[in-house]
């Protein structure tokens, strides 16, 4: 196991802000999904029933990998994504 290579992974230094009322969700928009080059912004079903397809999905960031290009907010059409550095 000495062979194997450690990952010293930088602190977050972004967040992320994705206003739930204005974001229109990943069916009639979605470009903040498909333009995010880290995979921050992930999506997943509001209510999941057994046997039954969603039709209502939740867009979320996954902030811990987010470095700040600014895909995502300059995209979006509806300006539902705000991106910030974190001050200390």
């Amino acid at each position: 196991m000495e062979h194997l290579r450690t990952l010293n992974l930088p602190q977050r230094t972004m967040t992320v802000q994705i206003d739930e009322s204005k974001c229109v969700g990943p069916f009639e928009c979605g470009r903040c999904l498909k333009s995010c080059p880290a995979n921050v912004v992930i999506t997943f079903p509001k209510e999941r029933v057994r046997g039954e397809v969603c039709d209502e999905w939740n867009i979320v960031a996954n902030e811990t990998y987010c470095w700040g290009c600014g895909a995502c907010p300059d995209l979006c059409p509806k300006n539902a994504i705000a991106i910030s550095e974190i001050v200390e």
